[in-house]
């Protein structure tokens, strides 16, 4: 009997299960891409819940401690009010280093409109502290007028930083401004830092 070009079933059912092993192992490539993973493209960190969404959370420091909360917030679904902020410097190994001091908190937050902490006609919450360094992180809790609370570690930006130039900086030995002064204040000169490449 002559033998037939086709193939046989023995051959077909090897092949079908090469196929979906091949199938199977490359099915799973990819799936920890760059695109498929979640990053925050900013300095600070992200909230997000239900009611909050926090973006570009952080402190922006001198090197002598002293600074501010930067972030933009949105209360999602009910007009809300950020009423405390309340935090710990870290030492670079993680640990624990002093407790910060931190001005007056009162910023309304209407339901679904974005109010940037740095912003226009927001009054800056400063914060200080003698182990607040940039570079390092800080464990914030804010606290809200629903009663509700989020705690965070941040990052301590440095003030000196040209991406933070359009903040504006803080009065120099002002660790709580409790009020603030009537009237537009204009910037200071300071002394700008040198840089050795």
């Amino acid at each position: 009997m002559p033998r037939s070009s086709r193939p046989t079933r023995s051959f077909r059912a090897m092949s079908a299960a090469l196929l979906a092993l091949v199938a199977l192992t490359l099915g799973g490539c990819g799936m920890n891409a760059q695109t498929l993973q979640s990053y925050t493209p900013a300095n600070g960190v992200n909230i997000d819940d239900d009611f909050l969404k926090v973006r570009n959370l952080l402190i922006i420091a001198d090197a002598s401690g002293q600074g501010r909360l930067s972030a933009s917030l949105v209360s999602q679904q009910t007009n809300d009010r950020l009423t405390g902020v309340a935090g710990t410097a870290l030492k670079d190994d993680g640990t624990r280093a002093g407790a910060l001091t931190v001005g007056a908190v009162n910023v309304d937050l209407p339901a679904g409109r974005m109010v940037v902490l740095t912003g226009p006609g927001v009054a800056p919450i400063a914060v200080s502290g003698g182990d607040l360094k940039p570079g390092l992180t800080a464990e914030l809790s804010l606290t809200f007028a629903n009663g509700s609370s989020r705690t965070i570690q941040v990052p301590v930006a440095d003030a000196a930083d040209p991406i933070f130039s359009s903040v504006t900086p803080l009065p120099t030995g002002s660790p709580t401004p409790a009020s603030s002064p009537t009237g537009t204040a204009s910037p200071t000169a300071s002394p700008s830092p040198t840089t050795t490449p």
